[in-house]
């Protein structure tokens, strides 16, 4: 299902199994107030189910504003998603720009107009904007603040890094710039291809910018709204963040001084599971980072926990 049309803007959109979700995510790309033309992409990492794919036959046939294409992804995870999204965009030598947002997101009218009004301004290779976070089911306050990134004083402008392809907008140059795979398939299941790919453009002196009008919503469904999974997510960073800095060796990192801040940051943890231990929220905080730093050192010596195994919202 291919339209063309003349646009320098894909937006990309990685998605599997969650129909609905992804439904929602394509109506609010449609509401764009963007002025000029948009090709979208949809990457369904379901070559048996194809739900993706079904739910865009079915917005093409009712008229969908913008035209379509989809892929269908055979290698299971986000990293072979993303690049499959990143194949289809630069095939086309007039794009100039690929947004990426997920298929648990809603963006705002104004979000891909925001996104290019800053990259225009600020000559910025990659433009990151906020994601905020709501719950389908009550969580305790501090669980939901855990998890509710802060942006007030990350202000329009250049920034020093994004690190998340949530609500991204890249330079489609820097993809051509080298053979794919773009993202690295080692994360495939892992997550933090992301921020992997991200951190090596810093590394080789790209520019980055920061849309803080740029608001994508994401919807975080029953199964991820408890401290439990928090606490694995938790893991998971600190579990591919070490693994991220031990492939690129970021200035300031090294395997040793990385296990003194381990050993500082499990005391920490523990002062707060015991001392501080009657305040429910401390508990939360000390078990929090405590898996952090237990993901960090299994990372240390090799280990690997493949979050992306579960999907969530489906």
């Amino acid at each position: 299902m291919v339209e063309t049309t003349s646009c320098d803007v894909i937006i990309g959109v990685p998605t599997f199994k969650r129909p609905e979700y992804l439904t929602r995510c394509l109506k609010s790309l449609e509401a764009q107030t963007y002025g000029r033309p948009v090709r979208l992409v949809v990457a369904d990492n379901d070559a048996e189910g194809r739900q993706g794919i079904a739910i865009c036959e079915r917005l093409v046939a009712e008229g969908y504003r913008f035209p379509l294409t989809t892929v269908i992804v055979s290698d299971r995870g986000i990293a072979p998603t993303r690049n499959a999204i990143v194949r289809e965009a630069i095939a086309d030598p007039a794009i100039a720009f690929i947004a990426m947002i997920d298929d648990d997101e809603w963006a705002e009218p104004d979000w891909l107009s925001e996104l290019l009004a800053v990259q225009a301004e600020y000559d910025a290779d990659v433009v990151g904007g906020p994601v905020g976070r709501v719950f389908q089911s009550a969580v305790p306050d501090y669980v939901a603040a855990a998890n509710q990134p802060n942006y007030d004083k990350t202000l329009t402008g250049p920034i020093d890094l994004v690190d998340a392809t949530s609500n991204i907008l890249f330079r489609a140059s820097l993809f051509r710039e080298k053979p794919g795979p773009w993202f690295d398939l080692q994360y495939a299941l892992m997550g933090c291809e992301d921020k992997d790919i991200l951190l090596g453009y810093k590394l080789a002196g790209k520019r980055f910018a920061w849309a803080a009008r740029a608001l994508v919503t994401e919807e975080m469904p029953t199964s991820r709204c408890s401290a439990k999974w928090m606490i694995q997510r938790a893991y998971r960073v600190g579990n591919t963040d070490t693994l991220i800095n031990l492939k690129h060796r970021p200035p300031g990192f090294n395997p040793l001084s990385e296990g003194v801040k381990i050993v500082g940051a499990l005391g920490v943890s523990l002062v707060n599971l015991t001392l501080l231990g009657w305040s429910p929220a401390r508990r939360f905080e000390g078990m929090r980072l405590g898996a952090r730093v237990v993901g960090k050192f299994a990372a240390l010596f090799g280990g690997r926990y493949q979050e992306y195994k579960v999907t969530h919202g489906n």
